[in-house]
């Protein structure tokens, strides 16, 4: 018989993974989306289910001595939003995710725990790497968001634990972001990019890149990233071709029912280039 279990605490929640595989919803906006069935119909949930959204302990954005922002598990993006806490590049990504209904019910971890390519709020994790922290019962760990997430729904969670935070790390760089949909807005998302530089007296001195929903995960390589720093702009400008080729090999989109591969790999590397184009 299936348990639906809606825990007082945190520590009342911990105490139910500890002998429960069950699924946790907060705002339920992804998992209601992989249980829909046609109209009329339930969904199905073939395991237990926890609801932790009244867990007001895991509501709240602070920020800790180094600057880095704290953001708890229920913590909803039109909450995001609302912080002047929160970097600017994030709510330009959350002003595009759905509509505001949908962002006053929706999560960060939810996104994060849903592990989709398409994941809009991915993107800017990946660049800032991001982190979460992990709870169970026997104790905490922390692990980048880019580590956590494996694969297309793949991720580093054991069924006793219960992402508790997420850990945006400060970061000083000047950010582009350009999603590519059908719509602005209200759409799932074909392309989505964001890059950031700092440079110093014609130097640059730090430069990342992230694209979305072009491979099984967020695209990022700090190994490519590092070639190419520490050089001035105009040498950074004359590498464009050689910077584009470096991630061919790792920008590997799909087609569906929303786009072409070959589309999605022409619009990526079209908005690369525009991106680095513009450091100055």
């Amino acid at each position: 018989m299936l348990v639906h279990f809606v825990p007082k605490n945190l520590k009342e929640a911990l105490e139910f993974l500890a002998t429960h595989d069950s699924y946790i919803v907060a705002g339920g906006t992804d998992l209601m989306v992989q249980k829909h069935k046609s109209s009329g119909l339930l969904p199905t949930f073939e395991r237990d289910t926890m609801y932790i959204m009244g867990l007001k302990e895991l509501d709240y954005i602070k920020v800790d001595a180094e600057k880095n922002i704290h953001i708890g598990a229920i913590t909803r993006y039109s909450e995001l939003l609302n912080s002047a806490l929160i970097p600017e590049p994030f709510k330009e990504v959350i002003r595009e995710i759905a509509s505001p209904n949908i962002r006053n019910m929706a999560t960060l971890v939810g996104n994060i725990a849903n592990a989709s390519p398409a994941g809009d709020a991915l993107v800017p994790l990946n660049l800032y790497d991001a982190s979460i922290v992990l709870t169970s019962k026997k104790g905490s760990r922390q692990i980048k968001v880019s580590e956590f997430i494996q694969g297309y729904r793949k991720t580093d969670h054991h069924i006793d634990e219960l992402i508790t935070e997420v850990i945006i790390p400060n970061l000083d760089l000047n950010i582009t972001y350009k999603k590519v949909g059908s719509r602005k807005a209200e759409t799932i998302t074909k392309v989505s990019f964001m890059g950031g530089y700092r440079v110093n007296h014609g130097m640059v001195e730090e430069m990342r890149i992230a694209f979305g929903s072009v491979a099984e995960k967020v695209v990022r390589s700090p190994e490519i990233e590092a070639k190419y720093q520490k050089i001035s702009v105009n040498e950074l400008r004359a590498r464009i071709d050689d910077i584009v080729n470096e991630y061919d090999w790792i920008v590997t989109p799909i087609t569906d029912q929303r786009s072409t591969k070959e589309y999605r790999k022409k619009v990526a590397f079209n908005l690369l280039r525009a991106f680095l184009k513009s450091i100055k």
